[in-house]
């Protein structure tokens, strides 16, 4: 592992060319022109002078042309000196991480409606309120797996994969790599906390009547990028670099519950608000360079608005232009406290889209990687509404293969439940993946519409309640009644293709029925 010593700094070092015959192309140059060398390789003999001159390369970003090392302080003189360096900028280092809170057990959560053959778990509900279920039981109903033949990548901290909930997709991990370790390992199996195990697992985690991911039967590259608790330089770099690697391993998605702005308190300066434009920093160019390359890129707007309410107080790489940043909203779909808000510095709406924590208020069921036998638990925080978006991403690619990356992400906000009126609280509201389905041309059942009726689960109180409808469609009258017939009072909104039945009494716990009259 790459250290920096007690003399040394950690740099940015940008580069004038990719060799003397391979000069940047113009600004008006065709765009195949300008793509065809931001994928040449870097400069061998470039990276040998900066070795001679005690630059150790940490990771090298040949989209961008610039690496990032180590070097003793006294020698940044004659680094700069070199005629092929445009650039030497000191990276930003940053505080130990703070202490993960203890995971909080998860209430009973009743088995509703499921796809046929699949059986969530603890993502049930989450399932159903986005519309995932919906999808899974049309792609069910055409032989299709969720998520086979999809190559996901995730960026995170540590993979600590022993728990039997990850074995069936660590037969499909197809690339890793450990950039903050500096190794080819990026996955083991021990038994530890594991923020990297716990995004993934609502993707491809597979431990029917426990936990489900969202598209269980993909491909996956593990990308190991931050040391959680001893590293105390920032790791933008590696993110950059595992983002190329993504792309260059075929990644149709990547999901990246990461970020940087404010986690410095070795008399470093922030980031500051006006680097976060969407083109400004190295993480942020990669992730568009990712998009640009028919990638869809999903990534956590943070968790900073308590402790800096003061906002916009979003960070990098969730500030690129041309991906999905994601917030996260309770049961009733108002913004959870901790989630960041935008807009971008060029006033880009920030986030695009919001995924919702129903336990407790504002949690997410994730697998507990400590124990060896299935086990869920509850967590909070944007990282988890990350990869709920990017398996919705490899679910609309896989179901229509012909869609491009940027024509998914336009479904998925176009179709959220506030599409017309997007803020910066919680950009296009909450994803509706039926309804960018629908957009998209999957020829989905509207159950409501065929049955006249639907008959789900209330777990009590005064939720509100979410079916089904066709967006193209007026908004139905509707009743709602217990299963003895009695009425329940209810107010009713349609948002996109779900219909937002508001209880007007406290519910008791049971089966209801809504119906078309």
């Amino acid at each position: 592992m790459l250290e920096a010593q007690p003399d040394s700094v950690k740099v940015w070092v940008a580069l004038a060319d990719k060799g003397p015959d391979f000069r940047p192309p113009a600004p008006t140059a065709p765009p195949a022109s300008r793509r065809a060398y931001e994928n040449r390789s870097l400069y061998v003999p470039y990276l040998d002078s900066l070795a001679h001159a005690g630059f150790a390369v940490a990771a090298a970003l040949k989209w961008q042309n610039r690496v990032s090392g180590n070097i003793e302080t006294s020698r940044l003189p004659a680094l700069r000196a070199l005629p092929f360096v445009t650039a030497v900028e000191p990276m930003l280092r940053r505080r130990r991480r703070d202490a993960v809170p203890p995971p909080t057990p998860l209430p009973a959560w009743p088995l509703a409606k499921r796809a046929v053959g699949i059986d969530y778990g603890a993502e049930t509900a989450l399932f159903d309120s986005l519309g995932i279920a919906r999808l899974h039981r049309w792609m069910d109903g055409n032989d299709m797996r969720p998520g086979a033949g999809m190559r996901v990548a995730v960026i995170d901290a540590d993979f600590h994969l022993g728990s039997a909930i990850y074995t069936d997709l660590k037969t499909r991990i197809r690339d890793q790599w450990d950039f903050a370790g500096h190794r080819p390992k990026a996955v083991d199996d021990s038994l530890e906390d594991s923020h990297g195990a716990e995004c993934l697992s609502l993707i491809g985690g597979n431990a029917p009547g426990t936990l489900v991911g969202a598209a269980p039967a993909a491909e996956f590259l593990l990308y190991r990028a931050e040391i959680n608790d001893s590293e105390l330089y920032a790791e933008e770099d590696y993110v950059a670099a595992a983002i190329e690697r993504a792309v260059d391993s075929g990644a149709q998605v990547i999901s990246i519950s990461l970020g940087y702005r404010w986690d410095f308190d070795l008399g470093e300066p922030d980031i500051p608000y006006a680097q976060l434009d969407g083109r400004t920093r190295p993480a942020s160019l990669a992730a568009l360079g990712a998009a640009r390359r028919n990638v869809v890129v999903s990534v956590a707007m943070g968790n900073e608005a308590e402790s800096h309410p003061e906002g916009p107080n979003l960070g990098t790489p969730a500030d690129a232009d041309s991906i999905l940043s994601l917030g996260i909203v309770n049961s009733d779909r108002v913004r959870c406290g901790y989630s960041s808000i935008g807009p971008a510095a060029d006033g880009r709406i920030k986030p695009e889209i919001v995924s919702m924590g129903l336990i407790g208020g504002c949690a997410v069921a994730v697998a507990y990687p400590d124990t060896a036998s299935p086990h869920a638990v509850a967590y909070s925080g944007t990282s988890f509404a990350t990869p709920v978006a990017a398996a919705a991403a490899a679910l609309l690619r896989q179901s229509r293969p012909e869609a491009s990356a940027e024509q998914i992400r336009q479904a998925l906000m176009r179709t959220a439940d506030h599409a017309d009126r997007p803020d910066n609280q919680t950009g296009y509201g909450v994803m509706d993946v039926a309804a960018a389905a629908l957009s998209l041309g999957v020829p989905l059942k509207i159950e409501l519409i065929e049955k006249g009726h639907a008959q789900f689960y209330h777990p009590g109180g005064e939720g509100p309640i979410f079916l089904e409808w066709d967006p193209h469609r007026p908004q139905p009258p509707l009743e709602l009644t217990d299963l003895s017939g009695r009425r329940v009072p209810i107010s009713v909104k349609l948002s996109g293709s779900i219909l937002a039945l508001r209880p007007q009494r406290t519910m008791s716990t049971g089966i209801y029925i809504a119906r078309v009259p």
